[in-house]
């Protein structure tokens, strides 16, 4: 069993690496006026071309008709394109547009000089810190596949970034 007080340390490390880390991304966010629901969605369709709205809404936690609105969005900004599948005509492949691409190179262009110069500064602790990640993730995928309620958290005033 895990002690509050390591439970409480667990969630403000969290918060700060979350802070730490995110800031640099976050400023080219808001540069690209998107909202985070819509670049997780351009990030996902990014890194599975030709993915649906029904396939995406697990991958992003959220309800097909969520997703379906996040899409129609990014559609209708040009960012998003779809296409019809061939052997279901209800579904529709979806794929970034040239702007889209764009603006999700920026960012990750933008934010991946950032974290290898974290990695550096880490030197030797790298190694560990990697392996605690691995962990990290491994313990927080468990947790959803036990308790799938646990998807969105509601945070109090204290967990909060």
């Amino acid at each position: 069993m895990v002690s509050d007080e390591s439970s409480t340390q667990l969630r403000k490390l969290y918060w700060q690496v979350t802070r730490q880390l995110d800031t640099e991304r976050l400023r080219e966010w808001e540069r690209s006026r998107l909202t985070l629901p819509q670049l997780r969605v351009l990030f996902h369709v990014r890194r599975s071309p030709g993915i649906t709205t029904a396939e995406l809404a697990p991958l992003l936690g959220i309800t097909v008709s969520t997703t379906s609105g996040l899409v129609i969005k990014l559609t209708d900004r040009g960012l998003i394109e779809r296409v019809a599948v061939p052997d279901d005509r209800r579904q529709a492949a979806l794929h970034l547009t040239d702007a889209a691409a764009a603006i999700v190179s920026e960012i990750s262009e933008k934010w991946r000089p950032f974290l290898t110069r974290v990695a550096e500064a880490l030197g030797d602790d790298l190694e560990p810190v990697l392996a605690a990640l691995e962990k990290l993730v491994a313990a927080a995928e468990h947790v959803r596949a036990v308790e799938p309620a646990v998807l969105e958290p509601v945070l109090s005033a204290e967990d909060a970034p």
